[in-house]
């Protein structure tokens, strides 16, 4: 997992929801907004998440 303090060029990294959306969790990263990132998940949703709410990996 990656330390937020050493977020530098995130997007298209893999990631976890905190908190799954209709039963799904796992994506990518594919734009990051500084508090807030969008991610879409292995179904092909988009959302928008806040950092906190996602675990981000290298």
């Amino acid at each position: 997992m990656i330390d937020y303090d050493e977020l530098d060029g995130i997007v298209g990294c893999y990631c976890t929801l905190v908190y799954p959306y209709r039963g799904h969790s796992e994506g990518t990263v594919v734009a990051d907004y500084g508090q807030e990132i969008i991610v879409r998940l292995n179904n092909g949703k988009e959302l928008t998440e806040y950092r906190s709410d996602v675990l981000i990996y290298e």
